[in-house]
């Protein structure tokens, strides 16, 4: 497996937060993978769930986040960026990393909200 870089802050553009426990995902509804949400950004989000299956969806299309208090982010375009396969006692874990496409005000706006009602802590 190819380890991977630790990003120092003038690499990213945003800080990123860890999530409040239990802030989970849903790829789609065609495919029903949940994961939990490990940080996101206003500049992407990373997860890990328990799956030996590939990938289902190609970029662009469209997830769901739910956290605290019914906050939810749905219909935000997002890519791919990292993909890591994690073994332990539990089995084997996916992490990916995504970041979010073209968003409109609005959608920044949600991030801001979603992050500012799960965020616990910076990264």
């Amino acid at each position: 497996m190819q380890k991977m870089q630790k990003n120092t802050d003038e690499q990213r553009q945003y800080k990123r937060f860890f999530v409040k426990k239990n802030t989970s995902f849903v790829v789609n509804p065609a495919w029903p993978q949940m994961g939990e949400m490990v940080d996101i950004s206003p500049g992407g989000f990373s997860v890990v769930y328990k799956s030996e299956e590939p990938w289902p969806v190609a970029d662009g299309q469209q997830h769901m986040i739910f956290g605290a208090n019914d906050s939810c982010l749905s219909d935000m375009p997002v890519a791919m960026v990292a993909d890591l396969s994690l073994s332990n006692s539990e089995g084997i874990k996916r992490r990916r990393c995504f970041k979010f496409g073209q968003i409109t005000d609005q959608q920044k706006f949600l991030i801001d909200c979603f992050i500012w009602i799960n965020g616990v802590s910076e990264c």
